[in-house]
């Protein structure tokens, strides 16, 4: 009579499978094991590489000059971070499961900085350019500035994939998944100034710090509009879509 409670306590935690997974997250590695016959538990980390940068030419007024500028601003993703997760297999091929855990990492899920001074040298760490009509963004000592993308550093997860992390049957695994992170919206920040509200240091870009006229073809009040778009749409979208892929290896 004690065999079978005997075989469910020994499938807890007696094997373990050393993974590595690429994703929307970034490169990363994990560590599975078995919660009994339906459950498996996932912990890990991951990050981007240094050499993913993307870039992009934007339109903004340099403050030494009080000119439009041409500004190459590169992007720093820094999403990946801790995660723990849970997967329910609730057929008895275990292929399907149900996941569900939690991201945890920076806040600062995106740094975007201009890749080359655009300022005099003289200028550097006083001056910097205008974002919208509201919002200074200075240089530092480099002549360079710099700016956030923000979500809230602990992010629960849910999703569905195919697949196994482990198998005892198996040394080698693979899984996919489909889910999403809560962040509840984004939020843009610069170091600098706001100065219709006096605050200094790192302070947030919303929508109401860009000038909103008709889209009449001008190059500046079209790229205010489009700004505040993009703005007003990233503080709404409350998710970050996730896809992630896993190979794991079960070490006994």
């Amino acid at each position: 009579m004690m065999l079978p409670a005997q075989r469910a306590s020994a499938q807890y935690f007696n094997h373990l499978a050393l993974g590595i997974t690429a994703g929307i997250d970034g490169f990363g590695l994990e560590l599975a094991a078995p919660l009994g016959n339906q459950f498996q538990m996932r912990v890990g980390g991951s990050f981007f590489p240094p050499m993913f940068r993307p870039h992009h030419v934007f339109h903004f007024e340099e403050t030494s000059e009080h000119e439009m500028a041409d500004v190459d601003v590169e992007a720093l993703p820094l999403f990946g971070g801790a995660n723990l997760m849970f997967d329910w297999h609730p057929a008895a091929n275990k292929w399907f499961f149900i996941t569900a855990g939690v991201y945890a990492g920076s806040s600062q899920v995106l740094t975007i900085r201009n890749k080359r001074p655009f300022l005099k040298e003289e200028d550097w760490g006083h001056k910097g350019l205008m974002i919208g009509d509201n919002v200074f963004a200075s240089t530092d000592e480099k002549g360079i500035a710099h700016g956030t993308l923000n979500v809230w550093p602990v992010r629960p997860y849910a999703g569905i994939g195919f697949g196994n992390a482990i198998d005892p049957n198996k040394r080698v695994c693979f899984n996919v998944e489909l889910g999403a992170a809560f962040t509840n919206g984004y939020q843009v920040k610069v170091s600098g100034e706001n100065y219709e509200t006096g605050d200094e240091g790192v302070v947030r870009v919303t929508s109401s710090d860009f000038y909103i006229g008709e889209d009449d073809g001008d190059r500046t009040d079209k790229n205010n509009y489009e700004d505040k778009l993009l703005i007003d749409k990233m503080g709404k979208f409350p998710i970050v879509p996730m896809i992630k892929f896993g190979l794991y290896i079960r070490l006994f």
